[in-house]
């Protein structure tokens, strides 16, 4: 059923176009007919025109059709007629010869500077040369600050006892200076001042300092 539907609504469309294609045939046809009959009726319009006019018309008398005369001498040329539309764009022509080279224009300024190459492989070491002569000696320097003392080294061992001095010299408290001497190369000592204050004072403790009491 939907095969013979389908089939039925092709077939109709085909005969209304059939009919559709026939018709504007038949009106075209109709308006060239009234076309053919005007321009014949202009025609035969204008030749009588022509003959009131005294002349024989090109395209012969009214209500003829009969082969066109020969033709008369061209007339004047009428009025310039307005410019038409644009025509398309011809064809490119051929190239031109070069043309002489122009003067050279002043010099631009300086481009931006480019950025850096890559570095270059390293050369090879050369030889090293013979070494010149010791040159002289330069001035002495000034002596550098005193360095900071070290520690306190261990005490070392206690040497042998020494000689007994021959001699020594000390200061009393009233500012008397004594020189102790060895009697006989033994242990006693004598002592005698060998200074004295302008104004020494006397008894208390100097008499019992006297060097004269002294023995060792």
């Amino acid at each position: 059923m939907k095969r013979r539907t389908r089939a039925d609504l092709g077939y109709g469309l085909g005969v209304l176009v059939a009919v559709a294609v026939l018709a504007w045939v038949v009106i075209t046809m109709t308006r060239l007919a009234d076309d053919l009959r005007d321009a014949n009726r202009a025609r035969d319009l204008l030749a009588e025109q022509v003959q009131e006019l005294g002349a024989d018309p090109v395209a012969g008398p009214p209500g003829s059709r009969g082969e066109a005369g020969a033709s008369g001498p061209p007339g004047p040329p009428g009025e310039r007629g307005p410019t038409g539309p644009r025509g398309p764009a011809g064809e490119d022509g051929d190239d031109g010869e070069p043309g002489d080279d122009g003067d050279d224009g002043p010099a631009g300024d300086p481009g931006a500077a480019g950025t850096p190459g890559d570095p270059g492989t390293p050369g090879s070491d050369g030889t090293d040369g013979a070494a010149g002569p010791a040159g002289p000696p330069g001035p002495a320097g000034d002596p550098g600050p005193a360095g900071p003392a070290g520690e306190r080294g261990p005490a070392g061992e206690r040497g042998p006892a020494g000689p007994a001095p021959s001699s020594w010299t000390w200061t009393g408290p009233d500012g008397t200076t004594y020189r102790c001497t060895a009697a006989d190369g033994g242990t006693d000592y004598t002592c005698s001042p060998t200074s004295t204050p302008e104004a020494p004072p006397t008894g208390g403790l100097l008499g019992a300092l006297d060097p004269a009491r002294r023995q060792w």
